[in-house]
């Protein structure tokens, strides 16, 4: 009887130990894809952005914005972002996407959040400078189609700005330089 008894114990053992290990195998298969959305700016809208942009201190510095994921695009970068290069394409494929941007512009810290808008197909930005507590016409509004120049070595990345079609008011358009990178 013993025999017995210990047969069906280990067979009840097995089967938690399976489904123990199925369940670890869903929660990881789960924050995977919390990432992966989490990435890809699933989720992400413009309120959110803003938020997130005021929400800075106005100590906050270059590294701390680096260490939360924004890529440091002052003057030239060594060669192309991947990130960038990332964000361009999924925006031109219609695919959910947002890229945080920091920069030192004559020694005022820049903020930058973009989000692609798949209901306008557009990319929106919101701009912030932390230490002066001020932010730069929000959700201004960009072109898909972004204009890649090559002067000397030096590729150009420019957002064609277009007109907000969420505000009829009239505006001054004005593209915006996005990064430059070594070739």
């Amino acid at each position: 009887m013993s025999i017995f008894t210990t047969t069906i114990y280990g067979e009840k053992m097995r089967k938690k130990q399976i489904y123990v290990a199925l369940c670890l195998i869903v929660l990881a298969m789960l924050g995977m894809c919390f990432f992966y959305l989490k990435k890809t700016g699933w989720g992400m809208t413009g309120d959110k952005a803003w938020n997130e942009l005021l929400d800075l201190d106005k100590n906050v510095t270059l590294e701390q914005l680096e260490a939360k994921g924004y890529i440091n695009v002052t003057g030239c970068l060594d060669e192309e972002n991947k990130t960038i290069k990332e964000f361009i394409d999924n925006a031109g494929n219609r695919r959910p996407a947002v890229l945080r941007l920091t920069s030192n512009e004559n020694d005022d810290l820049c903020a930058k959040i973009l989000l692609y808008d798949k209901e306008y197909n557009l990319i929106q930005m919101w701009t912030m400078y932390p230490t002066r507590q001020q932010a730069v016409a929000p959700g201004k509004c960009f072109s898909t189609d972004v204009i890649t120049s090559d002067r000397d070595g030096i590729v150009t990345v420019t957002l064609k700005n277009i007109q907000n079609p969420t505000d009829p008011a009239e505006e001054i358009l004005q593209d915006e330089v996005l990064c430059k990178w070594k070739k």
